[in-house]
Parts: structure tokens; sequence; C-alpha cells
């Protein structure tokens, strides 16, 4: 197991916040499409986010070992819509890992492009994104 935080950039007019959610909420839909959710679904999102305290920019955290389920009805365009800085065959890749598995799970780290920062615990204190430790 390891925890891994990804800073989402602003892009397609979205701020990072706003982006972050988006994807958030897409990577939950591999799991459980739109077709399947219901208004008394407990939640719409997979992973937690924190906010940058200085930045204001929000980062996905995750484990990268966590194995997510491929729904057998899940549709890839909106997530592969908030990405559009992975290069066509890097997409490609992801696309047919996705299609390949469905019905079954595929680790969270082989979905994470390598476009994406991935930030350890370490690197995400040293950069801000957590509070420093009580005072000795």
């Amino acid at each position: 197991m390891s925890t891994v935080y990804i800073p989402i950039e602003p892009e397609l007019s979205l701020t990072s916040a706003e982006r972050a959610e988006a994807i958030d909420a897409q990577i939950w839909c591999l799991r459980r499409p739109l077709s399947l959710q219901s208004p008394n679904d407990v939640t719409k999102y997979y992973f937690p986010r924190i906010t940058h305290p200085d930045t204001n920019k929000v980062a996905i955290v995750g484990d990268t070992a966590e194995e997510i389920y491929m729904n057998p009805v899940l549709v890839l365009d909106e997530l592969v819509a908030l990405l559009p800085g992975v290069p066509a065959a890097e997409m490609d890749s992801l696309i047919a890992l996705v299609e390949s598995n469905k019905g079954g799970t595929v680790p969270f780290e082989q979905l994470i492009p390598s476009t994406c920062v991935q930030l350890t615990e370490e690197e995400a204190k040293e950069l801000g994104w957590l509070p420093e430790g009580p005072e000795e």
C-alpha cells in the first residue's frame, strides 16, 4: 500500500477543485456508472481530496494498490475528456486496459496517467500540502 497525492491542475476552464471533483466522480463511475447511480447513494466520489493551504490547488489522495472495480457497463467518455494532456497512445492503452478488465479490477496505479504529478506523503508534507506535526 502506498499513498499517493495527485495535484490536479486547472484546465478546460475548470479550477483545480472543480476538475479534481469531476475526475474523482468519474473514477467512482468506473465502479458505479451514472446509469446505476441513485439519488439515495451515500457518495458519488471514490477518493478523498485535500486543498493546499497556500495555493488552493486540490489533490486527489489515493492508494496505488487499491483495486478499482471496472463495471461492465461503464462509459469512459467523460473521464477521457477530463484528461486532455495525456498523449494519444497512452490514452489508447488506458482505454484498452479498462475495457479489457470490465467486470474485474485494475490497480489505481495503472490508471494514473504519466502526465500526472504523483507525490509521496513525505513530498506532500515538504511541499506544504499537509500540516506540520505538533511542536515538541
